[in-house]
């Protein structure tokens, strides 16, 4: 059996400069390519004191190869191996996958010179990495409650690796304010970390989409997944029938369930799966913003990074009553049930091209930019082991 194991260990290809900057190996739940989400800004911002490598989550289907590619000037992306498939339900192939990947890991850093200062987290399933990477110091980066995105038979597995992961920790983030009165009390007390947005990449100034410019207005802008976890469809499509001249445009992949309330509305869009390149100008089209999630249930705590990118662009934004967002109340108006969001809606409207309001709204997201993130989590780790 060692035998076959040698054999089949992958190599993994890079060549990055030695250096003495030390390293931060990420383990995330959501891959690098195609990514612009909150993992993937961090570890942009952690590249001006480590080299990030950034490794996606094992694979469904088994995966000897491996691979490290450099992707910036103190970046890589790793994909590591899959020994077992469905190792995100089954438990001994989680530690076996993870055990193989942080073998490979372990021997690609050991023969380039690097020194892990930290080992990251951001998803419960990695934990096992932090027995088998020798690091620093190990953060946990909770961004959401990994087990309420899986069905009731597989929670235990994801909550006994989310305390592992907050037993390991010596620093635990938290992407919202409602985030840690939800998780064990194991570990560091978590420090609330926010999401964040580029208001370079959300400029006001830009290109229209051609799709949106040619739509009914006014226009009432929604991005994000159309689902049955998030997003209430109910709720849009009461308003959409209570104002049949509005167009509500929603940007995003959907599921059946999801869209299934909004079948028959013609005054709904949905235009599927989009690049975060493409997202800005389809945005920009659009005189209102929203953000309709189901609010009493597994995700109260989410703090949508969605709200600030709105606010980049100068756009008013509604918002059904998520704990999260009660702080911008006042600049994002809160409303729950159909009639309420409705009125919020049409009373936002009245100040879409207000100037003194786009220029408050374009303040608050350049202050809650990826940038002011990544300065504040430098503070934070000056305090961890080097």
């Amino acid at each position: 059996m060692s035998d076959l194991t040698a054999r089949r260990q992958p190599t993994l290809d890079s060549d990055p400069v030695r250096t003495a900057m030390p390293w931060a190996v990420l383990f995330s739940g959501t891959p690098w390519v195609g990514g612009a989400h909150r993992q993937h800004a961090l570890a942009r911002e952690l590249t001006t004191e480590h080299h990030v490598m950034f490794v996606d989550p094992p694979g469904q289907r088994p995966r000897w190869q491996a691979t490290v590619t450099q992707v910036d000037r103190a970046l890589w992306h790793a994909v590591p191996p899959t020994a077992v498939p469905l190792g995100r339900h089954l438990p001994p192939g989680n530690e076996i996958n993870r055990w193989v990947a942080a073998g490979a890991l372990r021997r690609w850093l050991h023969h380039h010179g690097g020194r892990i200062r930290l080992l990251w987290m951001d998803e419960d399933l990695a934990a096992p990495c932090a027995d088998r990477l020798p690091a620093a110091a190990v953060v946990y980066d909770a961004t959401d409650l990994d087990w309420t995105f899986t069905r009731w038979w597989n929670r235990r597995h994801l909550r006994r690796n989310l305390a592992r992961a907050l037993t390991a920790a010596d620093l635990v983030l938290a992407s919202s304010s409602a985030l840690p009165e939800r998780m064990p009390l194991l570990g560091p007390v978590p420090v609330v970390l926010p999401n964040g947005c580029d208001p370079t990449h959300f400029a006001v100034d830009g290109p229209v989409a051609p799709l949106v410019a040619c739509l009914r207005g006014p226009i009432v802008g929604y991005c994000g997944a159309v689902d049955t976890r998030a997003f209430d469809a109910d709720l849009v499509a009461a308003v959409a029938r209570a104002r049949p001249h509005w167009t509500f445009l929603l940007i995003g992949p959907s599921t059946r369930s999801g869209r299934a309330p909004l079948r028959g509305l013609d005054n709904v869009i949905l235009t599927g799966p989009v690049g975060y390149t493409d997202i800005p100008a389809l945005l920009r089209g659009c005189d209102v913003t929203v953000i309709p999630y189901r609010v009493g249930g597994l995700i109260d705590y989410v703090h949508p990074k969605k709200c600030y990118e709105y606010l980049a662009l100068g756009k008013p934004v509604v918002a059904t009553p998520l704990p999260a967002l009660r702080k911008l109340e006042g600049l994002v108006r809160i409303a729950a049930g159909p009639a309420a969001f409705t009125e919020a809606l049409a009373t936002e409207l009245d100040t879409a091209a207000v100037p003194e309001q786009i220029a408050r709204r374009r303040a608050v997201a350049a202050a809650n930019s990826w940038a002011h993130r990544g300065q504040r989590l430098r503070n934070l780790l000056e305090g961890l082991p080097r």
